[in-house]
């Protein structure tokens, strides 16, 4: 990933400073935030796995993996904004998912390689929904999120 760059690194930095100060306006209005600070994101086809899932899949670090499966748990989450940041092939983006009733939010943090988004990029424009996973490093699933409309994870793709 390009992130490597001058640019790329200023481009993830923004992104990281843009979910800190996200996540704690939201905790001073009251709001009970998890963020994963993904290890890695990646898109994911339908074709790639054991699975028909699809979506961006994010490796959430080990220290938040106990947070993320307890918001999920105690969370409805019924409203969903993404923010993102194209430099190049590279997708710098925030999903912030949102129990509006329990004030439960994850903030999900990752740079997405594009030039692998091919096969997700059809499926989504096929179907018409996306989804975002979590897991671990050692692929233990810790919940998905379901979006019913793709169009602001694929800016000018969809």
């Amino acid at each position: 990933m390009a992130a490597h760059s001058d640019g790329g690194k200023n481009a993830w930095g923004r992104t990281l400073s843009m979910a800190t100060e996200m996540a704690e306006s939201m905790a001073s209005d009251g709001w009970d935030v998890t963020t994963v600070r993904a290890a890695h994101a990646t898109p994911e086809p339908p074709a790639a796995g054991e699975t028909d899932r699809f979506g961006f899949v994010y490796v959430a670090p080990g220290d938040v993996a106990a947070d993320v499966e307890s918001a999920i748990a105690d969370g409805s989450f019924d409203a969903y904004e993404v923010f993102n940041r194209r430099l190049s092939s590279d997708l710098f983006t925030i999903t912030k998912v949102t129990d509006t009733d329990r004030k439960i939010a994850v903030l999900l943090v990752g740079g997405v390689d594009m030039t692998h988004a091919g096969g997700l990029v059809t499926a989504v424009r096929e179907r018409g929904e996306m989804y975002s996973h979590v897991q671990t490093l050692d692929g233990t699933r810790l919940g998905s999120f379901y979006h019913d409309d793709p169009t602001p994870f694929f800016p000018g793709e969809l």
